[in-house]
């Protein structure tokens, strides 16, 4: 995933991928907007890196373009407000942070979710708005196979989540281990991730 700091990339990359959703400008006081959203922030939080929701895109012949919104939608997307609703859906809680972004004179909302700490994040209470549901014990994930945020179908998504978990909690002990001085080596999280970014740079190449 980019520099979350780089907002700008989010709205001019264009293209969905797997930590990177778009949603058309809506107001968050919209029922079916609070399962919209809700579904999709579970499902970043259940990736390694966590993921990024741009609000005010539209989708045009296979690409996604600013459609802007209004500052009645950009100010009702009250951080407050959201965690209130996902957090009332999700176990563990959802951490995340919700930006106001102009571009070109366009409004959006840009909602960076953090990836899971401990446990993967599921769904323990149900809600219903349109043809949008959260279901309860659905474990909302974003997988290789579709970019789309929809509960976990597969044996090949479980097993993702599942060495996710296992690697988090072996890299907190080694990180423990480390402030301790019981172990010298740099933590196992830091090497994962640089030899990710390594490979990632690698296949863009």
């Amino acid at each position: 995933m980019p520099d979350g700091t780089d907002l700008e990339f989010y709205i001019v990359h264009g293209k969905e991928e797997r930590y990177l959703e778009y949603k058309r400008a809506m107001i968050w006081t919209n029922d079916l907007t609070k399962v919209k959203i809700a579904k999709a922030m579970m499902a970043m939080s259940n990736l390694n890196d966590g993921g990024v929701i741009v609000v005010g895109m539209r989708e045009n012949e296979g690409m996604w373009v600013p459609e802007s919104m209004t500052p009645e939608q950009v100010a009702s997307f009250n951080h407050d407000h959201v965690a209130d609703y996902v957090n009332a859906h999700a176990t563990p809680s959802v951490q995340f942070s919700i930006d106001p972004f102009t571009l070109d004179g366009n409004q959006f909302i840009i909602i960076r979710v953090q990836g899971f700490d401990s446990f993967p994040v599921i769904c323990k209470l149900p809600d219903r708005a349109g043809d949008e549901t959260l279901d309860t014990g659905a474990i909302y994930f974003r997988s290789h196979r579709k970019v789309q945020s929809a509960a976990i179908s597969s044996d090949e998504d479980s097993r993702e989540l599942f060495s996710m978990v296992i690697e988090k909690g072996f890299s907190r002990h080694i990180e423990r281990f480390h402030r301790l001085g019981l172990v010298t080596a740099e933590p196992a999280g830091a090497v994962d991730s640089a030899r990710y970014e390594e490979e990632r740079a690698d296949l863009n190449d």
